[in-house]
């Protein structure tokens, strides 16, 4: 069974890391795609931080084309 953090309680945090920066992430993080770090391209699964989601990705987000052929 998987444990469930509460995400309220500052003593019950899941420690991550940041895919980017490497910083320590308390509580989930945020999704870093499309980013491409060390030549790889970081998942959905991966977390960042939020000072990297609004200075690295958010940007690229914001200027990147969207190419899939779903949602046109």
């Amino acid at each position: 069974m998987t444990r469930r953090f509460n995400w309220m309680n500052p003593n019950d945090m899941e420690v991550k890391s940041c895919s980017i920066c490497e910083e320590e992430i308390y509580g989930a993080g945020s999704n870093p795609q499309p980013v491409i770090h060390n030549g790889i391209k970081l998942k959905v699964t991966d977390t960042c931080c939020n000072s990297c989601n609004v200075k690295v990705v958010m940007p690229i987000r914001l200027t990147s084309t969207n190419y899939r052929k779903d949602l046109n």
